[in-house]
């Protein structure tokens, strides 16, 4: 097709003259010069859209086939009642989002890992020792001393570490609850007259942080909670001997009635709340039988329309690693691998790992094993990079205090952020590249390259992020590592996918040479963060 058919062809269809959009270069056909039209205008075509300042269409991983919705109701399931995309605009902020700080707060806290002077654990600990509810509240209880402004500091440390949302503890497996509930005075009301719940909201809505809720559905406490539905469930061996004794029979609707009164409490005093957390199920004890959950699930929509939730109030407790990243939408919306990222991620799911900043989730005064800022952003990129979600748990001593260690890596991790923020932030898993990448709406890709040597020995990997598999093939998801755990010195080369011909180290905006379509990335050489990000674009 020579010059004059295109023009003619052009001013038939309306669309703009050559001087009105760019051409890359001219090449001949059949031995006459024909003019190539520029990579923008070509999408533009295709899309449609020929405007000169239409946007580029957004990646297809932005709109990735969409469930089939709603779905209807059965006996164990409340119907969905959304569709797709109504779906998809409530979810849109948590893909966005990427970094969610956990914080374990409670009775636990004041115990700081000991029972009676010797170690015990942490959040478990009315479990471990076999405790009764009123042996431990006695222990417990004196040593619960939230100071004021806790919050405050819990949520402007969320803000230093960048992330986007939080989600903190109202009620765990001891059963003491954090705010003020007129169904129990086993709460923080009743103890030391304070709503840390009502506290923690208003601080996170001050910074323009999204706020979610933990909440068990197991419970210690209760004396109507009945263990034996699942007897492989976790309970306090002294707690079952002590009901046995006062001849307190079980009656498990009784407590359905109380738990589903709490959550409307939480639902309706502290709205809105963007997501809850449910802990945990297992056996027999999950969903109608376990926790009535369609209709608390129900309720909990009907108050909240855009809340968020996970899957725990089915059968699955984060430590399934055969579960495959299956979801039924009517169990939750997303998946909560504990501990570890999934080696494939969950395509087509939506996950996020919960992980800890030091090896226990709630305080415990022997845990000094602190995560660096540099391990936790490689987590952070590997789940980036495998298109889910980190949810990274702080615990907070008796006064609400962050151990220093911890919250110095949370900083550490914000200031990489501030750097390379763009890279994670509202973007989604780009799979395309040998190295490990994510892509934004504008079609920008970025690459994650692994430190630099003068940083320190890496942490290993977790499980499976050497080879992953996409579509059946066999690809490299994080960078192979040299035995001292970097990248060796000759360097990393990267290869750009077509159309792209711009590449730029963030922080600096450092340009660096494209050659032939690849880019040869020495860390040594210009890296000044834990993690070194190179956009790519077009």
């Amino acid at each position: 097709m020579n010059i004059a058919t295109i023009a003619a062809l052009a001013a038939a269809l309306g669309l703009p003259a050559f001087s009105q959009q760019g051409a890359t270069k001219i090449v001949t056909e059949d031995g006459r010069p024909a003019l190539a039209l520029d990579e923008a205008f070509a999408a533009r075509l295709r899309s449609g859209n020929t405007a000169p300042d239409a946007p580029a269409p957004v990646p297809a991983v932005f709109s990735a086939p969409a469930p089939v919705l709603p779905l209807p109701a059965d006996a164990n399931h409340a119907a969905v009642k959304e569709t797709a995309e109504e779906r998809n605009r409530r979810m849109e902020w948590w893909r966005d989002a990427k970094f969610g700080m956990f914080i374990h707060y409670g009775l636990y806290s004041g115990l700081a890992g000991e029972w009676k002077g010797k170690p015990g654990g942490s959040e478990w600990i009315q479990k471990n020792v076999e405790a009764d509810t009123d042996s431990y509240a006695a222990e417990a209880l004196p040593l619960f001393k939230p100071r004021e402004g806790l919050t405050e500091e819990w949520a402007q440390l969320a803000q230093d570490a960048g992330c986007r949302y939080v989600v903190l503890t109202s009620k765990h497996h001891e059963g003491f609850g954090l705010f003020d509930s007129a169904q129990t005075d086993y709460d923080a009301k009743s103890a030391i007259n304070r709503d840390i719940i009502r506290e923690y909201v208003d601080s996170c809505r001050k910074r323009g942080l999204k706020a979610g809720l933990y909440h068990s559905v197991i419970d210690w406490h209760h004396p109507s909670y009945d263990n034996t539905i699942c007897p492989d469930l976790c309970y306090p061996a002294g707690q079952a001997e002590m009901l046995k004794k006062k001849n307190i029979l079980r009656d498990h609707a009784a407590y359905q009635k109380y738990l589903h009164a709490q959550v409307r409490e939480l639902m309706t005093r502290y709205a809105p709340i963007d997501i809850m957390w449910w802990d945990y199920s297992q056996g027999a004890m999950e969903g109608a039988k376990g926790w009535k959950a369609p209709e608390l699930m129900d309720m909990v929509r009907s108050i909240n329309p855009g809340v968020i939730m996970n899957n725990r109030l089915y059968a699955y407790s984060g430590l399934n690693r055969d579960q495959a990243g299956t979801l039924d939408l009517r169990c939750g919306d997303y998946i909560t691998p504990e501990r570890f990222i999934p080696r494939r991620g969950y395509p087509g799911v939506d996950w996020e790992s919960c992980m800890t900043v030091s090896d226990k989730w709630g305080y415990n005064r022997y845990d000094t094993n602190v995560k660096s800022p540099e391990t936790v952003i490689e987590k952070l990129v590997e789940c980036v990079t495998k298109g889910g979600n980190l949810l990274l748990n702080v615990n907070p001593m008796a006064d609400g205090t962050i151990p220093e260690k911890v919250a110095a890596t949370m900083r550490g991790v914000g200031q990489w952020l501030k750097i390379n923020g763009e890279a994670v932030y509202g973007t989604r898993a780009f799979t395309e590249l040998d190295q490990p990448a994510s892509i934004n709406r504008n079609g920008d890709i970025f690459v994650f390259l692994t430190p630099p040597p003068d940083k320190g020995p890496a942490q290993p990997p977790s499980e499976g992020t050497m080879k992953e598999l996409t579509e059946g093939a066999e690809y490299a998801r994080m960078q192979p590592l040299d035995s001292t755990g970097y990248e060796e010195d000759e360097g990393t080369t990267i290869t750009l996918p077509t159309g792209y011909s711009r590449a730029v180290l963030l922080g600096d905006n450092t340009a660096l040479p494209v050659v032939n379509g690849t880019v040869l990335f020495k860390a040594h050489e210009h890296s000044k963060t834990p993690c070194s990000v190179i956009k790519l674009s077009k």
